[in-house]
């Protein structure tokens, strides 16, 4: 489950919703997903791959792009151009609902996803393929501090984070993408206005990191420990938090907790032949 992102439901949710029922959407949907690590921008589109298609990530209606792997060397820009729209147009003319995911963009080459711009247009075919019901999803860590920024200031003045409106990041976050050095930087993806939505994951608070614990404990079968407060106080203060004077936040969100949450497993259940390990060491 999603924890902490009343933003992310309510605009992915009724944007893929919106673009799925549209019987002639005039262009593919793109969103762009910023925020730090952990706060659930890659379960998110995962969960889209999962509810679009049966094998998920896995499906060859899908292409998940890691930057740092697919695309390292940034003196192979022109070389990656070619590689990338030839992955593109393969995986849409097998499926015209595919769906492309873009982890890492903001450690892509710069003017690397320029290359993508005639797919994501209002085009009717490109290449004799039709794009328009295409789902394009970006992931980047860019804007991440200003989101926290705004999500604190929310917090310092006691008011609930599901007062945050979209409004509230869209602008700053379409500004720092295209100003500052990463894949999209002075990209004509955002002059051109072919985002259709920038979305911000916001910063998890020890109560989302709480629930994360005890769904990931549901998933092992320990449902027991769930109201262990001990137990779940233990992985949570094993955790580091932001910032110093408050603590408000976690520095990793969601994503060290079922590492942190088997940790302590162990610890009350010994492993087998742990006895043996433990003479060894």
């Amino acid at each position: 489950m999603l924890f902490g992102q009343h933003l992310v439901k309510d605009v992915v949710v009724n944007a893929i919703k919106a673009h799925w029922h549209n019987e002639n959407p005039k262009k593919p949907l793109v969103l762009s997903f910023h925020g730090y690590t952990g706060s659930g921008k890659n379960y998110v589109a995962e969960i889209i791959a999962n509810n679009t298609f049966k094998q998920g990530l896995r499906s060859n209606f899908i292409q998940h792009i890691v930057a740092t792997n697919d695309f390292p060397d940034k003196n192979k820009i022109e070389e990656y151009k070619t590689e990338l729209r030839n992955r593109i147009l393969t995986t849409a003319q097998k499926c015209h609902r595919s769906i492309f995911i873009f982890d890492e963009t903001d450690k892509l080459p710069e003017q690397l996803l320029g290359a993508i711009k005639p797919f994501l247009d209002y085009y009717s075919k490109i290449s004799g393929v039709d794009f328009r019901r295409s789902i394009f999803i970006l992931l980047s860590n860019k804007g991440g501090g200003k989101i926290a920024e705004i999500t604190l200031k929310q917090y310092e003045n006691g008011y609930p984070r599901e007062q945050l409106r979209l409004e509230s990041f869209e602008r700053d976050l379409m500004n720092f993408s295209f100003n500052e050095k990463g894949g999209l930087q002075m990209s004509e993806l955002i002059s051109n206005h072919l985002i259709d939505h920038f979305i911000p994951f916001l910063p998890l608070q020890r109560e989302h990191v709480k629930s994360c614990v005890g769904a990931y404990l549901r998933k092992r079968g320990r449902a027991d420990l769930v109201s262990n407060v001990e137990f779940v106080e233990k992985v949570l203060n094993s955790l580091q938090y932001f910032p110093e004077s408050s603590k408000a936040f976690s520095s990793s969100g969601c994503k060290r907790v079922d590492a942190k949450t088997d940790l302590e497993l162990a610890k009350i259940r010994p492993l087998i032949h742990s006895s043996q390990f433990d003479d060894e060491l």
